[in-house]
Order: structure tokens, then sequence, then C-alpha cells
């Protein structure tokens, strides 16, 4: 028989047979660390800090071109292709001119001759053997400022070229970005520092591991996502441009109130959950949700700490209490 305290309440009675038959099992209401993982999907980018483009300050034309292909590995130092400007080698022989003059070293026009070639960006080493050669090397070498890979080829071998024109674009893929996109409600969860795990779909198994080096301070417009970008050593060279990647950032969200996931049924706008009273009483709560992760949900109302809580089987007790006490008291 049902009781009129049972009817108010929602509770019902369930021997230990019938909690068998139905599977319940208990949890508690408990504080713990709560953890949150935001997992965002991203891609392997150039770290744009190391971008190189290769440029002329003066108009001439291209002779032999070694760095001839896109994709082309480049090291520092390595002649990239040589140019001749009538400009170029018109300031050599001024140069060549005042050093056979003025063989002091500090003087002011060698100095200033020097300084024009310096400023054309000729490497010292290069003015030191138009000394020593004594006439002006009319295919001067251009040479690679860092080491990279040829990612943007503008000029073939005999191009006429202008000053300032882009002719190519190196990359240095020794450290690579991820950029993962986050949703608008997680960026406040988010800092910088925080520890990032990048596991890669086309390469299980491979996980990799850094730190978020910045949060863009806007949103994607279609997307209404914000970027966040992890920077990776790639000393090996396996990460590539444009390869897919997974951004797993752990969220530490403090000490919490939370009980198991599968203890909350929704009803509606309500969030419930039933109480194990002791005695095979067991009694419907509504209490109120706050953040959660795949196996906790935070209480932030409504239950104490201790507090037994049925997380297998509430469905089946949820039907019986809701035909006992009525719908309308959820």
């Amino acid at each position: 028989p049902v009781t009129k305290k049972e009817l108010q309440s929602g509770s019902i009675s369930m021997d230990a047979r019938r909690r068998q038959l139905i599977g319940v099992t208990t949890g508690l209401a408990e504080v713990k660390n709560l953890t949150q993982t935001i997992r965002a999907a991203g891609r392997i980018t150039y770290n744009e800090t190391r971008l190189m483009d290769i440029t002329l300050k003066f108009n001439g034309w291209i002779g032999k071109l070694r760095a001839d292909f896109v994709g082309a590995p480049v090291i520092t130092g390595q002649s990239l292709f040589s140019v001749y400007s009538p400009e170029l080698l018109s300031a050599q022989q001024e140069y060549l001119e005042t050093f056979r003059r003025r063989k002091n070293k500090k003087d002011s026009l060698l100095k200033a001759a020097r300084q024009r070639l310096i400023l054309w960006d000729i490497t010292a080493a290069q003015i030191h053997q138009l000394e020593k050669r004594g006439s002006p090397i009319e295919y001067l070498p251009i040479m690679s400022p860092a080491n990279g890979i040829v990612i943007e080829k503008n000029i073939v071998a005999g191009s006429a070229v202008k000053a300032g024109q882009r002719l190519l674009r190196i990359a240095d893929l020794s450290t690579v970005w991820v950029e993962g996109e986050i949703y608008e409600y997680e960026i406040p969860l988010v800092k910088v520092g925080m520890n990032a795990k990048i596991v890669l779909p086309e390469q299980p198994g491979k996980t990799l591991y850094g730190k978020v080096a910045y949060i863009y301070p806007y949103l994607q417009g279609d997307t209404r996502t914000a970027k966040v970008r992890v920077e990776l050593d790639n000393s090996d060279g396996l990460l590539k441009p444009d390869m897919y990647a997974h951004v797993h950032l752990a969220v530490d969200l403090g000490k919490r109130l939370v009980v198991p996931e599968a203890a909350v049924l929704y009803a509606g706008e309500s969030r419930v959950v039933f109480i194990d009273l002791g005695n095979g009483q067991l009694q419907p709560r509504k209490i109120k949700t706050g953040l959660r992760n795949a196996d906790d949900i935070e209480v932030l109302e409504g239950l104490s700490p201790g507090d037994k809580v049925v997380t297998s089987g509430n469905f089946l007790i949820a039907a019986e209490s809701k035909l006992k006490a009525g719908i309308d008291q959820w």
C-alpha cells in the first residue's frame, strides 16, 4: 500500500529483490576536483613568425636559379639564385675604385660606398671577395637567410624582377603551430599556458604535448568559434602544414560537489535525482546543476556531501514515482 507521505513526496519503497531485478546501483554526492576536457578540431599551420620573403632592393634579372621548385629545402648561407643588375654592377665598381684609392678602412667615402652595398643586402663575406677579386661580380649570388622550405616561387631563370617584388617565400618548419577552434562558451575556461594534448587522426597512437601560446581575440564569423594556438617542435619534420589535428585541453575546475552523470534525470527544465534514504526508501529530489564533464555533474543546490543517489535503474523508478505522485509534482 502507498502511504499519504509517499504520495506527496513521490518517494517509493522498493525491497531488495525488486532493486536487484531493476538493476539499481547507487553512488555518492561528493566534493572532488572536477576536470573538463575541451576537444577542439584543428589543423597544423606554418609558424608565421618564421616566414621569410626574399626580395631585392634594386631592379635586375635572374641568372641561375638554385631554389628552383616549391618544396625545395634550403639552408642558411646557401645560394638561392644569382642576379644581374646594372645598378649593382655600378655600385661594385664605385666601391672598388674608392677601395683602391683609399686603403684606410675608416675613410668616410669608403665607408659610405661599403654601406651602400650592405643596404642592398650584400654580405660582408661577398664584399671581402669583391676586394680580393678586384673586379665586379656580374651575377651576384643571393643567399638564404635561414634554414627552411621554399613554399612560394615567383621566378624562373631569366626573369626580370623589380625592387620590392616577392621572389621566394621560405618557411622554417622546425616549429609549427596547431590552431584549434573552441566554442564561444568555452573561451572563459581556456587560459594561455595551459597544457594541451595534440592527437593526429591520421597517425593513430601519435600524441604530442604543448601549451596554449595564444588565444585569438576575435571569433570566426561563420562558426562563432575562437582559435587557440599551440606551438610544437617539428625538428623531425613529421608535422606538415594543413594536416588535421585534435586539440585536447584539460580544464581544472577546482573542488565541486558532484554526482555521477548517470544519476541525473532531465524532466523538462527540471533536473532530478533519486536519493536512497535507506530501508528501501527512494525519494526524488529536484537539484540545480552547474558544470559537467563526461563522468560527473556539479550540484549547486539540493544535495549535501555524502547523500546516496541512484545511478542505474532510475528511469524505471521515475516511472513508478510519477504514477504515485502525479506528473505535476515534477
